[in-house]
């Protein structure tokens, strides 16, 4: 490219799209990153440590609380982290009870 044919002008240039994109995608990592994070540390806290289900998902919810908080999630993710709970919390049971 030849010094000085180019029309390009420094702080011109639209970029509106590129930074949604890249904020998409930071919210993204943040909330993926955590929840593989949570969903990896309640089955390391019962089988790798020895804990019952109910302490180790109360320790998983209790981080998740202090991550979240420390993240500054929305309130979208506190309810997917206790709808998540309840949801695991039932499942517990109903292997508990199945397992007799």
């Amino acid at each position: 490219m030849a010094a000085g044919s180019s029309n390009y002008t420094r702080g011109e240039m639209d970029v509106d799209s590129q930074s949604r994109s890249f904020g998409g995608f930071m919210g993204l990592t943040k909330y993926g990153g955590t929840a593989v994070a949570l969903i990896v540390l309640m089955p390391t806290l019962v089988f790798a440590a020895g804990m019952a289900w109910l302490p180790a998902l109360i320790a998983t919810i209790v981080l998740g609380v202090i991550i979240g908080a420390v993240l500054k999630l929305k309130g979208l993710y506190y309810v997917s982290l206790i709808g998540t709970s309840v949801f695991v919390a039932i499942i517990c049971v109903l292997l508990s009870l199945l397992a007799g």
